[in-house]
């Protein structure tokens, strides 16, 4: 019996395997664009996508032997293990760096830009929505009674 986030709770259910589950996240994905055919497996022709883990940081301190290799990135890698990010054949992610982004420039940008005032239409939307926010506090006061919702994945949250 597999026990995963990515299923309906019950015991001894069909669950999708993490095979099932990277084949839906790569090919089955690149299958719902317009890219179909071109991204999604690894094979001559195709653009080359690749995402570069640390496996220290997916291994460390312990993983147990038995555990599948799938099963260990999809389950324990992070956003600090990745390395480097490959899109079509070009690097656009190294240790801990965007390669086409100039952060320092962006973000300065980003905050000249907020220094402007805003303008007419922005102050009028800024009003409505500060009148509106009662109203909708309001409707949704009594929506539902959370002592007797229950939502099926409660065991998975921190609630």
């Amino acid at each position: 019996m597999e026990l995963r986030a990515h299923r309906v709770p019950g015991i001894g259910d069909d669950v999708p395997s993490m095979a099932q589950v990277f084949r839906m996240a790569t090919d089955g994905g690149a299958k719902t664009t317009g890219y179909a055919g071109t991204v999604g497996t690894l094979a001559p022709g195709k653009a080359a996508d690749l995402v570069l883990i640390d496996w220290k940081k997916i291994a460390y301190p312990y993983l147990d032997e038995e555990t599948p290799l799938l099963d260990a990135v999809i389950q324990r890698a992070k956003s600090d293990a990745v390395k480097l990010v490959m899109c079509d054949g070009e690097v656009i992610y190294r240790d801990g760096k965007f390669a086409r982004v100039d952060r320092d420039g962006a973000l300065k940008a980003l905050h000249d830009d907020l220094q402007k005032a805003l303008s007419d239409d922005e102050v009028e939307r800024r009003k409505l929505s500060k009148a509106l926010l009662p109203h909708v506090k309001a409707f949704y006061r009594n929506y539902f009674d959370p002592e007797k919702h229950a939502p099926f994945y409660r065991q998975s949250s921190r609630v």
